[in-house]
């Protein structure tokens, strides 16, 4: 009896071992605990002195989301508080990205921006970190043209929310 429940739980085990899973990684993926890859939802917290906010994008079968709501950014600094469009691109264990303005056309102060970064692919949550640089400009009134306002550096840092994109 004691032979055959040691069979019966050798084979549940060997059945349910896949990534993320108690049984572990199975083979050929590198240690990883990831099985689909870069796909999901991604989240960072953007930081730096004076300045907070959240970068957010979404990857579905290998390439960023086209929803809008799922890639998107705040961030607050120097007392004002924009937001916008992300776009951003995974490489295998690497990340870039740019911040966009949403409303051009309609607001006198805009904020553009950029990041770079490394994921964790060991990491269940493909944890990743990195920095980046914004620029404000201010419209001139008089002449309609806009000029550097301030530049910052930050640092971010950000985990895979979910398997899927939202």
């Amino acid at each position: 009896m004691k032979r055959s429940f040691a069979l019966l739980f050798l084979a549940f085990a060997a059945a349910t071992a896949h990534a993320g899973s108690f049984g572990g990684p199975p083979p050929f993926t590198n240690d990883s605990p990831l099985t689909t890859g870069v796909d999901g939802s991604y989240q960072a917290n953007a930081r730096a002195d004076g300045l907070t906010g959240v970068i957010r994008f979404a990857y579905s079968e290998g390439s960023q989301t086209t929803t809008a709501a799922s890639n998107t950014y705040t961030i607050f600094t120097q007392g004002l508080v924009f937001s916008g469009p992300v776009t951003a691109s995974i490489a295998g264990s690497s990340l870039a990205g740019v911040l966009d303005s949403q409303d051009a056309a309609f607001s006198s102060t805009q904020m553009t921006g950029s990041f770079t970064g490394q994921f964790d692919t060991k990491s269940p949550t493909y944890f990743f970190k990195g920095g980046g640089l914004v620029q404000t400009w201010l419209e001139d009134p008089a002449t309609g043209l806009f000029g550097e306002l301030f530049s910052q550096k930050f640092r971010f840092t950000g985990v895979r929310n979910s398997q899927t994109a939202n």
